[in-house]
């Protein structure tokens, strides 16, 4: 792509193309300055993305980078095998960095303000493009079975790898979290909340890593909704609150940020407690075994081992922030 074609142009009424950036035309457009670009997915996608950033505006919600609409109304351009969809630029972004007090804090703000904006969204949308959330106490289920057959797959291996012996010193250890998890899990209003938030239709975005929360000159925006579902909310927090107490240099404490979360957008009766079992659960640790015993390995062993040792060295960190 060396250049934007005149159909590119016309199409989505761009005046003035100023500069390419990482594979990206910023253009001046009547919207001001805009950002056009290739992307590899499907159109249907980009749709149920458009819906849901569309949805969100109307609630009141405008940090995404809703897509901007061509001149026959459409939130992409098909010019050969080519999509094309334009969005509004910021020249000050970067992604959030959770290394940093303040912008974990702004981005904690900026997901409560997203939920509140997220319910209510279009049930038959949603059936179509976007499945709900399964239950978590069998996903949970499902995840310890799995951690003890890979397991017993490595403990058949004529030869030990570095992995499989670190894996195997440590996997009772996560075991009995696993456990404790489903078994605080339990204790909840889980299932009440979860039916609840079905039959409000409440949005997960399910993705919030630093590439989806771009820090921008009008502040934390939430981009990438591909893995959006229906669901209870308070993944998306422990989701958050779990990447957050990962990291080595964790200065706000897990209250702060769930007081930050609560003053926006109030926690129901018993949230604290959901959000604890879901902050138990291993995602980063069971992540890495999965991807490491599967017949379809798409990582290297060594990228996957030292993966599996910075985890580990933050084992006992992250146990003392949330509580355990």
């Amino acid at each position: 792509m060396d250049k934007l074609s005149y159909t590119v142009l016309e199409s989505f009424g761009i005046q003035q193309v100023k500069k390419k950036v990482k594979g990206s035309y910023i253009c001046q457009t009547n919207a001001g300055l805009s950002k056009v670009h290739i992307t590899t997915e499907p159109t249907d996608a980009i749709c149920f993305q458009h819906f849901i950033k569309k949805h969100l505006t109307e609630r009141g919600f405008p940090w995404t980078d809703r897509y901007l609409l061509t001149k026959s109304g459409q939130p992409y351009l098909v010019v050969g095998r080519e999509v094309y969809v334009m969005t509004i630029h910021h020249e000050a972004q970067r992604d959030v960095d959770f290394m940093c007090e303040n912008d974990v804090l702004e981005a904690i703000k900026t997901l409560a303000r997203f939920h509140i904006a997220a319910s209510g969204i279009n049930t038959s949308m949603h059936e179509k493009n976007s499945p709900m959330q399964p239950s978590l106490s069998q996903t949970y289920e499902r995840k310890k079975t799995e951690l003890w057959q890979a397991l017993k797959q490595a403990r058949r291996s004529p030869r030990l790898s570095d992995f499989d012996v670190l894996f195997i010193k440590h996997a009772q250890h996560y075991s009995d979290i696993i456990q404790d998890s489903i078994r605080h899990l339990k204790k909840t209003n889980y299932t009440e909340l979860l039916a609840d938030s079905l039959k409000n239709s409440m949005l997960c975005h399910n993705a919030l890593k630093e590439e989806n929360l771009p820090y921008t000159n009008q502040g934390v925006y939430i981009i990438n909704f591909a893995n959006a579902k229906i669901g209870l909310q308070l993944c998306d927090l422990a989701s958050f609150i779990q990447r957050y107490a990962l990291r080595g240099n964790k200065k706000v404490p897990l209250t702060s940020l769930l007081e930050a979360y609560d003053r926006i957008h109030p926690l129901p009766s018993g949230a604290k407690e959901i959000v604890y079992a879901l902050l138990l659960f291993p995602n980063a640790f069971m992540k890495i075994i999965t991807q490491y015993y599967s017949k379809k390995r798409n990582w290297t062993p060594n990228g996957l081992l030292k993966r599996m040792e910075m985890v580990l060295a933050e084992r006992e960190s992250y146990e003392k922030y949330i509580g355990v």
